[in-house]
């Protein structure tokens, strides 16, 4: 029975699943602007402005979950990594992951990973295909739109937060093995290279969908602090009656 999430581990990242999500690097990119902008607006419970500022790097992907008895779950997504205060040119991943069980139908799911640490950034600079090590296997990052006073920024080497609805929540996700895109990296500049180089910065042209990308991450780690009540306080406030 072990063998089973190893061997469909190995055909999912190879293609099934997540050819069934978004597949050029220009997609990756409008898909992670797009979730990214929801978050930058986001006014209620969120990613801690500070947690997201203070992260050395950043995974955006997508999973598709699918199966019967062997259920399955893949996608794609990009990795980036901080480089003092700007970011590094995006390189694609690939996730898969399995378990046994009944899952009729199928579902999607968007995941936002901080990575905290240097080692956490290292996992994702691999290529070819990998497992996550157990010490940045995905920890539910905090929420709120501040951390509160005395609360330390970074508790773990990874944060994740699962983006549902226009909220970002904090969830635990582990059992998944990533994979380089490569072929999706080629094709996008131009030239055969290890995600380390792309993110290190070796790359001979930036298209201008990383330039978008750039602009967004760029005003989130500009974000200023929000004041005021959240939205649900103000909604238990106006229940309020003076005399």
């Amino acid at each position: 029975m072990k063998l089973i999430p190893k061997i469909l581990m190995a055909v999912l990242v190879a293609t099934p699943i997540s050819a069934m999500a978004v597949s050029s690097m220009e997609e990756r990119i409008d898909k992670t602007i797009s979730i990214l902008e929801q978050y930058g607006k986001a006014q209620g419970d969120s990613i801690p402005r500070e947690v997201f500022q203070e992260a050395k790097g950043l995974v955006v992907m997508w999973i598709i979950k699918a199966g019967f008895i062997v259920a399955g779950e893949g996608g794609d997504g990009l990795v980036v990594m901080r480089e003092g205060k700007k970011w590094s040119h995006p390189s694609a991943i690939s996730a898969a992951g399995a378990g046994v069980g009944f899952q009729a139908g199928g579902s999607a799911q968007d995941y936002v990973l901080l990575l905290n640490t240097d080692e956490a950034v290292k996992q994702f600079t691999q290529k070819g295909n990998y497992t996550s090590s157990a010490e940045v296997e995905g920890t539910a990052g905090p929420t709120g739109r501040e951390l509160s006073a005395g609360v330390a920024t970074v508790n773990a080497p990874v944060y994740t937060y699962c983006f549902t609805k226009g909220l970002f929540g904090g969830v635990s996700l582990s059992g998944l093995g990533y994979g380089s895109a490569d072929d999706t990296n080629e094709n996008f500049y131009g030239q055969r290279l290890d995600p380390k180089d792309i993110l290190s910065g070796k790359t001979k042209k930036t298209p201008e969908a990383v330039k978008r990308l750039w602009k967004v991450l760029e005003e989130l780690d500009k974000k200023p602090k929000i004041t005021g009540k959240t939205p649900s306080q103000d909604v238990k406030g106006s229940k309020k009656t003076t005399n």
